[in-house]
């Protein structure tokens, strides 16, 4: 475990102790489970627009992912919404082709039509990030957990899915001394909804990383890469960062499909 991640590693203290709750009492926390990603970045502009001037950490969990470049584009927009940021290691989670190195990461897929579990789900990754987040915050304090998952998700992630979200808002709400809650104002979203909010709210979108592949520049036929790109054509906008294929903000390349990861 690196230096930077054993200190994240560590239970938070208490901030925010000068912010007050509608009860009263000291307002939540926000946790926000930051992947560096279009949704999560989204997601942290969003709730600074909707809870100004109360506390926000951000989350990052490497869980043996075949690339890290996504950390550093965490590390990126945490910065820039000047977030305190917790890098936290976990066990390697295994049967994805995000992991694991024999499981390929399609390319090209006309994501119109796959339909089950996407090669790319990362088995109870949410489950997993949520008990991680709710037990690190529940020894300071009130704090809601928030995590970017959208309409696009449901078929391929199960637990990205509206009733996972309940279910685990639920359970968080049960098992911690707080009553921790679990947030998710996108799950009824598509993506190109969340490019469109986010365009109109100056959302530094040239910060953050999708491509499964770990490229810079961005592959632009992975599974994400293919969905990001049909979301800002949707939007009517061009994706400000850089794609292999020329899509993107230096080219004219076509993006199809949907669907997504964090």
């Amino acid at each position: 475990m690196s230096e930077s991640t054993a200190a994240a590693a560590s239970a938070p203290g208490p901030r925010g102790a000068g912010a007050t709750g509608a009860g009263g009492g000291p307002a939540p926390t926000h946790c926000l489970l930051l992947s560096g990603g279009l949704d999560s970045t989204t997601l942290a502009a969003w709730i600074a627009a909707h809870h100004p001037g109360e506390p926000v950490e951000a989350y990052t969990f490497l869980y043996g992912q075949k690339h890290a470049v996504e950390v550093d584009s965490a590390k990126a927009v945490a910065a820039a919404f000047k977030l305190q940021h917790h890098i936290v290691e976990l066990a390697p989670i295994h049967g994805s082709a995000l992991t694991d190195d024999g499981i390929p990461l399609p390319e090209g897929r006309d994501l119109a039509g796959p339909s089950g579990v996407a090669p790319s789900y990362v088995p109870a990754r949410n489950l997993l990030f949520l008990a991680q987040m709710a037990a690190l915050r529940d020894a300071c304090g009130p704090a809601v957990l928030w995590l970017g998952v959208h309409h696009d998700d449901h078929a391929g992630y199960p637990d990205c899915r509206p009733e996972f979200i309940e279910a685990a808002d639920r359970a968080v709400r049960l098992g911690t001394r707080y009553g921790l809650q679990v947030r998710a104002p996108f799950v009824y979203w598509s993506k190109t909804d969340i490019v469109r909010w986010g365009l109109r709210h100056e959302v530094p979108y040239g910060l953050t990383h999708s491509c499964y592949q770990g490229r810079r520049p961005a592959c632009g036929v992975c599974d994400t890469c293919q969905a990001r790109l049909q979301a800002f054509a949707a939007a009517g906008a061009v994706d400000p960062i850089p794609y292999e294929t020329g899509a993107g903000a230096g080219g004219a390349g076509t993006a199809v499909g949907g669907g997504t990861g964090l």
